[in-house]
């Protein structure tokens, strides 16, 4: 993306910002000097918003995180910039991104499901999602839950035939749009089991049929040479951790 300023970035995805973002863009424009200097933070508390909308803002404009809005500003007044998103700091910003979403976010109603399951499964899409489905199982096995991990489509048959109401299944998914995944959860639902979803951030019918949902936010990489897209899966064993973590603070604060 070729910018020689923040003015012409916002133009270009005018159509796209809503009011908070004009409400953060109308403090920049007024306090650049400031602006080049202070943490995502100290801006959030000054445009009288969160950091995650700050966050947001900054995506839209395409940057891969605050950081480097902030230095599009502190350069933007001594040359033209040729801004070019490095795959290797989008995603970076993306991991430390997830990390503290998933460090905010309440999983209280998360860790209920977990609790009041009789029996829980857990069911990847994938091969990388499987493995993901194995960690957690391990995980929890600790704590003195345990979790089923599904292996096939026969397999995912037998035990949906015996589902009940008191049952929860984890699906885990990058896309959220397996058609598969879909099809299960669908069953899943008839026999009135709850359902987990472990996805990237989305919309559609496996996100709408879930009953709680634990999402990231990933950034593809279009590699060069091989014609194909690769999607980082480092987010799946982040969210796999922080929900081990947020589940042994849910029972520490109940015992106490």
């Amino acid at each position: 993306m070729r910018a020689r300023s923040m003015e012409e970035l916002i133009q270009k995805k005018f159509d796209s910002l809503n009011e908070s973002d004009m409400q953060i863009w109308a403090y920049i424009v007024s306090h650049k000097d400031i602006c080049k200097k202070i943490s995502i933070q100290q801006l959030a508390v000054f445009c009288h918003v969160s950091h995650t909308t700050i966050l947001r803002f900054a995506k839209k404009l395409g940057f891969s995180g605050y950081s480097e809005m902030r230095s599009f500003l502190k350069w933007e007044d001594k040359a033209e910039i040729l801004y070019e998103e490095k795959d290797m700091d989008r995603n970076a910003n993306s991991f430390v991104s997830s990390i503290r979403r998933l460090e905010d976010k309440n999983m209280d109603s998360v860790c209920q499901m977990i609790e009041d399951a009789e029996r829980i499964y857990t069911q990847g899409s994938g091969s990388i999602q499987k493995i993901a489905a194995k960690e957690l199982k391990e995980k929890f096995l600790y704590q003195g839950v345990f979790i089923n991990t599904v292996e096939g489509g026969v397999e995912f048959e037998l035990i949906q035939e015996n589902l009940t109401s008191k049952d929860l299944v984890i699906f885990i998914s990058l896309s959220g749009k397996n058609e598969k995944q879909i099809k299960k959860a669908k069953e899943v639902k008839e026999k009135g089991a709850k359902i987990l979803l472990i996805a990237m951030e989305g919309k559609g019918e496996l996100y709408d049929l879930a009953d709680e949902t634990l999402t990231f936010h990933v950034e593809e990489i279009r590699t060069v040479g091989y014609g194909y897209v690769y999607y980082p899966t480092l987010h799946f064993h982040i969210v796999n951790e922080f929900l081990t973590l947020k589940y042994m603070e849910y029972q520490t604060r109940k015992q106490a």
